[in-house]
């Protein structure tokens, strides 16, 4: 499908980033930048860089828009084989080029049944893409259970209105192109780190200068000898 979004994002590559409207929860439009989706931070860097991978590691980005987290990864590791989800087919072919092989872009998480990764992020407060919190739950469910053990999920994500996990409507325009409604959701460290916790991950919870009192959960899957791992305390 084309998107708002990617068209924006697309026409932002060339130097002169674009401005796309927002709505969320049939509020008042706002002006959103396309350069906040255009480089990762410092912190993103140091975090990514600093994760230990096996030699020919698989590596999922959902929601991996232009790349970015991919790229960062890809940086000294030649052997990863990144695969990233993107509902957009505009930015697919961008994406083929940005990232050398081996690597793979598909529109859906289904696309990819069976395989088995080391690394899964939702960077970029990517927690959102999975809607509800029911979607959520099964999603990350989903997820988890394509991890290798000792295989790690990354998640940014925050909850600017309170505690546990919240979700709102939100709808993109570009130009003529519209995108939504669609669902965006987001959490407090406690639902992530005790979801996590039960779908058998070690947490660790880092801080982010993303927007709106964002941090980092990095979910690992088992103990090093393989046992399920109890739920993190703070």
């Amino acid at each position: 499908m084309t998107t708002a979004f990617g068209l924006a994002m697309l026409a932002s590559i060339n130097g002169n980033p674009q401005r796309f409207r927002m709505t969320m929860g049939g509020g008042q439009p706002f002006q959103v930048s396309c350069s906040e989706f255009l480089n990762t931070r410092a912190e993103e860097n140091q975090l990514l860089d600093r994760l230990e991978l096996p030699e020919n590691a698989t590596v999922l980005d959902c929601g991996c828009g232009l790349g970015r987290h991919l790229s960062q990864v890809r940086q000294g590791r030649p052997s990863v084989h990144c695969y990233g989800i993107e509902i957009c087919d505009g930015m697919l072919g961008y994406l083929q080029q940005r990232i050398a092989p081996p690597a793979t872009f598909v529109e859906s998480f289904e696309e990819l049944d069976g395989l088995k990764f080391d690394l899964i992020m939702l960077m970029g407060n990517g927690l959102g893409v999975l809607g509800s919190e029911q979607d959520a739950t099964q999603k990350l469910a989903s997820l988890v259970g394509s991890l290798r053990q000792g295989g790690r999920i990354l998640i940014e994500t925050s909850n600017p209105f309170g505690a546990g996990y919240y979700s709102n409507q939100f709808e993109i325009d570009y130009e003529q192109h519209h995108d939504g409604p669609f669902v965006w959701g987001g959490s407090d460290k406690e639902w992530i780190r005790r979801i996590l916790g039960e779908l058998g991950c070690t947490v660790r919870i880092e801080p982010s200068k993303g927007p709106g009192g964002c941090f980092f959960a990095i979910g690992t899957k088992g103990n090093q000898d393989g046992t399920p791992a109890p739920i993190a305390t703070v």
